[in-house]
């Protein structure tokens, strides 16, 4: 080999080892920003199926039948039907008896997760922690969301012997609890029907009746407040208000006791105090 072609090579190999070395210590490359409304390339499936959650959260009193998903989206049947299908395995979305398509539980959870951060905890946790001194019982803070109640906060009182019947982040059924069965007092006459049409068969045997759920409703607006006895555990009794957060949105506070503290006397003023905490908090109550 001659030195011009021994020059060449060593060349050569200089260009390569430039080029490894560039390569190995290479910054990474960060992606160029989307435009305003572009979605990300290669996403397109899961960008449907979001799409078709959120349609089935706007539409979640009545649900949305998979016809009106199609005619919603642009997207093909068997298309929809194998997204929101991938939805309801996943707990996200739920399909009932007349197959129309709602928001499953696991939906619920996720969107109240953030709960114990949002202004209504921190500003209703001074209430609950006089409430819960003054009658000495656990005083819980739950929301509604759809046709169910969910426990963002609870405060212990000093009675050594609690009625711990509704964990943080529980979901219960509106009718059950008495913070939910006050929540219950907020739902329209054909709301009220169209829920027990959906769940007859989760209420509890004593209210699983039309007739009972519409005589509680109206005792319940009539006295200013809901009241539950052996319902939820035995041995338990709770008291529940309900109250306006925003236009439409309801939340309600509970104080459960052991039934030897609650009687009909007691069970009034705790309900006149509950009410009267809520009033001087600037909250909208009932009654």
């Amino acid at each position: 080999m001659n030195k011009s072609t021994l020059h060449r090579v060593k060349h050569a190999a200089d260009d390569v080892h430039m080029v490894n070395k560039s390569t190995r210590f290479a910054m990474p490359v960060t992606p160029e920003p989307l435009a305003d409304g572009a979605r990300l390339p290669g996403a397109q499936a899961v960008f449907r199926a979001i799409d078709l959650l959120k349609l089935v959260g706007l539409n979640h009193e009545r649900g949305i039948s998979l016809a009106s998903l199609v005619a919603a989206t642009g997207l093909d049947r068997s298309t929809t039907y194998r997204l929101v299908s991938s939805l309801v395995q996943t707990g996200l979305v739920a399909r009932d008896d007349r197959k129309l398509y709602r928001l499953g539980l696991e939906a619920m959870q996720l969107g109240l997760a953030t709960m114990s951060r949002v202004p209504i905890v921190e500003r209703c946790r001074p209430l609950m922690i006089r409430l819960a001194r003054r009658t000495e019982d656990t005083v819980y803070l739950v929301v509604r969301n759809g046709d169910y109640a969910h426990c963002v906060h609870y405060e212990e009182g000093a009675f050594p012997i609690k009625a711990l019947v509704l964990q943080l982040g529980g979901l219960r059924l509106l009718g059950v609890g008495s913070a939910g069965t006050a929540l219950l007092a907020t739902l329209s006459e054909a709301e009220l029907d169209a829920f027990h049409t959906r769940h007859r068969g989760e209420l509890p045997p004593e209210r699983s009746s039309l007739a009972h759920l519409r005589r509680q409703v109206a005792q319940t607006r009539r006295r200013g407040h809901a009241f539950t006895d052996n319902l939820v555990a035995e041995g338990v009794s709770g008291v529940g208000v309900y109250f306006e957060v925003t236009p439409g949105t309801y939340a309600a506070i509970s104080v459960g006791a052991i039934r030897a503290r609650m009687s009909d006397e007691r069970r009034r003023w705790i309900a006149g105090v509950m009410a009267e905490e809520l009033r001087l908090s600037g909250w909208s109550v009932a009654g």
